[in-house]
């Protein structure tokens, strides 16, 4: 199996293999949108299959990464409708599988089972307008993203990335959201503008 050491390693391999004689090769634009989909809601399991999922009233969004990745997939995005137990509400929302050649990629953003923003990692437009629409809200004028599954570290490495490569100032607020600065808001709308799904254009200003 090919690992990639999280702390060291910059960039992620766009060729990947299941066996000896099967690989599969990513272009710049989807991996862009898998790195985004997978700091986002994405989730890589352990056999390197990549799940992408989103509610019904996002179903166009969710559409729209299938027909950026549907050579990577298997299936057609399907509907799932789950019951809360103890309300009895039900939701609903449409989701597809990558294939299982994605190990490499959680071995690289997962730690003891916790996802992870590695050390010097770096972020395209495109990758951060995906992370943004999958996990960002703009409301009463705050721009945040939900990074309180990350860790102290690698909430402080998304903050260097955000600073050094995009000169964007953020601040961690009490409930573990990263904030975008009020200085920075148009920045970073500015940034992320051109890739924004219509679906997702009340995100941003």
């Amino acid at each position: 199996m090919y690992l990639v050491t999280p702390r060291e390693v910059k960039y992620l391999p766009n060729i990947l293999r299941a066996r000896k004689n099967l690989k599969l090769t990513l272009s710049s634009r989807q991996m862009q949108i898998l790195i985004g989909s997978i700091l986002g809601d994405g989730y890589i399991t352990y056999r390197g299959q990549i799940q992408l999922e989103h509610s019904d009233k996002y179903q166009p969004y969710l559409f729209w990464k299938f027909g950026e990745l549907k050579a990577l997939a298997y299936g057609q995005p399907s509907l799932v409708e789950r019951t809360d137990k103890r309300t009895g509400a039900k939701y609903r929302s449409y989701r597809f599988w990558l294939r299982q050649y994605f190990r490499p990629w959680r071995d690289y953003f997962y730690q003891k089972k916790i996802k992870i923003f590695p050390h010097g990692f770096e972020l395209s437009p495109l990758a951060l307008a995906v992370w943004y629409m999958d996990d960002g809200c703009y409301s009463d004028g705050r721009c945040t993203i939900a990074t309180e599954c990350f860790s102290t570290e690698s909430c402080q490495n998304i903050q260097d990335m955000l600073k050094k490569q995009f000169d964007l100032d953020t601040h961690i607020r009490s409930n573990g959201k990263l904030a975008i600065r009020a200085r920075s808001q148009n920045s970073f709308f500015s940034i992320i503008r051109p890739y924004v799904h219509s679906t997702m254009a009340y995100k941003i200003l």
